[in-house]
């Protein structure tokens, strides 16, 4: 194998100092275009990657770590799209990471990042319990999706979860619907931040409007992430006597397990059942499913999100919370007429 280039062989490459070199990789002020030119060619021409321990030595080191929770969920890579087009024209790359939904699994993703000297963070719907979380925000710039949390010297971005369960099931009653179901999951610790604790607030808050308070009807699966118990909880919902004639569904994955238990019960969407989802995943608009939905544009949340986190890096410390204004996307699932 041949040696890795060094600074050394870029600055003898290009006729410049090293400290002239180190500029360059920080884009430091009174390099001129000439000599900017001259040493990106060199680097090129030798394949020269510097090593993010060392510039983070330095300094920045130009590296944002990205903490998701997983790659099924199809909301999160229009998130990652997001945050990719806003870094582009800039020196950040994001670095990212999966974890499975366990607390423990989550600090180890973030403390080996923190290894390699990472600028700052964005976590997409971080479980990590509060005062981890805290305490890690007054030595590194985190940006948070997905966790309605103030207070602490973080950013964070959300979609209105509340109007966005208010307008789903709106657009339910508006069809003549009354018995009305909201179909969700037990939000694990720091539930009361969880998105899904505001959408069954504004699920009970338009029944209450509507004066369906004897139909309100909440439905809870355990792990929030498994298709069978979706299947399962759908299908005792939709075998009961005075089963609902339409549900209100916290994510679109859950939405489509709903409608396809109660196909296999029989019911006819959205004549016997109408359904609305959450997330408008893109193949929720595909023919075969025609899935009502609330947007709550994950491209621009992670453009915001990676805007909001080079602001913090630069020197910003006063916390900024986003909100994203949520669509309702009526699709053939709620209505006929769709």
């Amino acid at each position: 194998m041949s040696k890795r280039a060094t600074i050394i062989d870029v600055a003898e490459r290009a006729g410049v100092s090293r400290s002239a070199v180190s500029k360059v990789l920080r884009n430091a002020y009174g390099i001129s275009e000439q000599m900017r030119a001259g040493v990106e060619q060199a680097m090129a021409e030798l394949n020269y990657r510097p090593q993010i321990a060392a510039r983070g030595l330095r300094g920045r080191t130009y590296t944002l770590g990205v903490v998701m929770p997983s790659i099924r969920n199809p909301f999160f890579p229009d998130i990652l799209d997001g945050i990719w087009s806003a870094l582009q024209g800039t020196q950040y790359q994001p670095l990212v990471a999966v974890r499975h939904s366990v607390d423990e699994t989550e600090r180890t993703l973030i403390e080996m990042m923190l290894d390699r000297k990472l600028d700052g963070f964005i976590m997409i719907a971080p479980l990590v319990n509060r005062d981890y979380l805290w305490r890690l925000a007054t030595t590194v710039p985190i940006v948070m999706i997905g966790r309605h949390e103030t207070g602490g010297t973080f950013d964070t971005v959300n979609n209105d979860d509340e109007r966005g369960a208010y307008l789903a099931v709106a657009h339910l009653i508006e069809q003549g619907h009354k018995r009305i179901a909201f179909f969700s999951f037990e939000p694990p610790e720091d539930s009361a931040v969880n998105p899904v604790v505001f959408r069954m607030r504004g699920y009970i808050a338009a029944m209450q409007a509507h004066g369906l308070d004897n139909y309100i009807q909440i439905r809870k699966t355990h792990s929030g992430a498994s298709a069978e118990e979706d299947r399962l909880l759908a299908r005792d919902m939709l075998s009961a006597k005075a089963r609902p004639t339409a549900v209100f569904v916290w994510h679109d994955a859950a939405a489509i397990n709903v409608m396809a238990e109660a196909q296999a019960l029989g019911l006819n969407l959205p004549q016997d059942l109408a359904v609305v989802g959450y997330d408008n995943f893109g193949i929720s608009a595909l023919p075969q499913l025609q899935l009502s939905s609330i947007d709550q544009d994950a491209h621009a949340m992670g453009a915001t999100a990676a805007g909001l986190l080079i602001e913090r890096i630069e020197g910003r410390t006063e916390p900024v919370h986003f909100t994203t204004e949520p669509t309702l996307l009526v699709r053939r699932s709620s209505t006929v007429s769709a």
